[in-house]
């Protein structure tokens, strides 16, 4: 009888344990999918966009090649493959730099 007693108190607290330790589990896993969610919608607020310049004047990485008030150079290429009725297909393109210190 003794023995039943203390085999049922081993089983109930090694169950107790266990559902202690699936609770915390669940609340890190939660709290880590509200903080992935927040982020994401911390992203995406920034969409739609009027201005291009706010969007890519945020501060992002710079070695020691680039000046601090260096804006860089975007470079916008654009294609297009078209094939007119009963000939070749041909490639229409063009390549546009933009100096974004000059705006030029």
């Amino acid at each position: 009888m003794i023995h039943s007693k203390k085999l049922t108190l081993g089983i109930c607290l090694v169950l107790l344990i266990i559902l202690i330790g699936g609770c915390v589990i669940m609340t890190k896993t939660n709290g880590r999918n509200a903080q992935i969610k927040e982020n994401f919608n911390k992203t995406l607020s920034v969409y739609p966009t009027k201005n291009l310049d706010d969007f890519y004047d945020k501060e992002g990485f710079r070695d020691q090649e680039f000046k601090k008030g260096d804006k860089g150079t975007w470079i916008v290429n654009s294609e297009m493959v078209i094939e007119p009725k009963g000939k070749d297909m041909e490639t229409r393109g063009m390549v546009l730099y933009i100096n974004r210190n000059t705006r030029t």
